[in-house]
């Protein structure tokens, strides 16, 4: 099999003729495996796609990369550096803080109130994904998952209004809460419907806002579920497998989460993988989940030993092997290559 056919039969819960490893390859440790600035890949898609194309270079073995969200000049309106931070004001009234070794950040928001007029005209994402992902090589992207981003509704809302307000509106404003999010949704299929034309295989929903750590599971079937499944039956009509991505803790939302449909969850480190697998597996295949902490601080013989334990408390659901969150910048290469080594060694059965 080729590693994207291998990575696409796991997460539809096909036989393979191995575990699938995709670590959650994105911007800070490609951009280290080729040697340039995190800032750089963050603020130039083309860069970007050379990281990750560089990586796939020194990990040939992987199953595939993703494609995290990131800025480009069709959205910057003002750019400058100070020291070693860039400030970047872009549309939607957002200025990112953008450290030159580190992915950018939310600074500064304009929009305070869900009546904006800005969640229904401006879109700040979508097209450094899609430049990335146009600039990587086709035989890359046939040869390999490239597992590509589309921020969810709610937490596209969240960039643009703030945590805090976000937070606040689930309480104290929910139908204007709700009017936004519903603006938000036509700027994610039409996502999908760009990204198809590409060819990534599947798609990334990103909703790191949706964790447990942050809203509880009512909430997510209040706010983030029905607009989450409004975005996987567009990626499912257009033939492409979906996965969706939460931070963190997910407690009862996991079940929720199968409840959208979603071909493939991503599950971070706080998840338990054998109490997981029996609650969803036989719904949805489960990507994850060794601690990005431990990907940084430990030998390899360690990340083989993690892994392997990873895929044992998985055996019998369906599973791809996964960092749990996104590789940290300063992640040895020899801890992917454990990863790897695992899935090649794991007995079948």
């Amino acid at each position: 099999m080729t590693p994207r056919e291998r990575a696409l039969a796991a997460m539809l819960g096909k036989p393979t003729d191995r575990p699938s490893c995709v670590p959650l390859v994105d911007t800070s440790y490609a951009a280290a495996v080729a040697g340039m600035a995190v800032s750089r890949c963050f603020l130039e898609p083309e860069a970007y796609a050379g990281a990750l194309v560089a990586t796939l270079d020194r990990h040939p073995d992987i199953d595939g990369v993703s494609i995290n969200i990131g800025l480009c000049d069709d959205v910057i309106q003002d750019l400058s550096r100070q020291g070693d931070t860039y400030h970047a004001r872009t549309v939607g009234g957002l200025t990112w803080s953008v450290p030159v070794n580190d992915i950018g950040s939310i600074c500064a928001c304009e929009v305070s109130a869900f009546d904006d007029p800005r969640f229904a005209t401006d879109e700040y994402l979508m097209n450094a994904c899609l430049r990335t992902l146009a600039a990587i090589p086709a035989e890359y992207r046939r040869k390999y998952l490239i597992n590509t981003t589309v921020t969810g509704p709610f937490s596209q809302v969240a960039f643009l209004v703030g945590v805090d307000n976000l937070m606040l509106g689930t309480v104290d404003d929910p139908a204007g809460l709700q009017r936004a999010i519903e603006h938000r949704v036509p700027f994610a299929l039409d996502w999908v419907d760009r990204l198809v034309k590409l060819d990534p295989g599947c798609v990334w929903i990103g909703e790191g806002f949706a964790s447990n750590s942050l809203i509880s599971t009512d909430t997510y079937v209040q706010f983030v579920q029905p607009y989450e499944r409004r975005v996987i039956e567009r990626i499912h009509e257009k033939g492409l497998a979906s996965v969706i991505h939460i931070c963190g803790k997910l407690g009862r939302t996991l079940e929720a989460i199968a409840d959208t449909g979603a071909d493939c969850a991503e599950v971070d480190w706080q998840v338990d993988l054998a109490d997981a697998r029996g609650r969803v597996c036989d719904r949805m295949t489960l990507k994850g989940n060794l601690n990005t902490t431990n990907l940084v601080q430990s030998s390899p013989d360690e990340v083989f030993a993690l892994a392997t334990a990873a895929l044992q408390a998985s055996r019998g659901g369906r599973f791809i092997l996964s960092s749990g969150c996104c590789l940290g910048r300063d992640t040895p290469p020899e801890s992917v290559d454990a990863m790897v080594r695992a899935c090649k060694e794991f007995p079948a059965g």
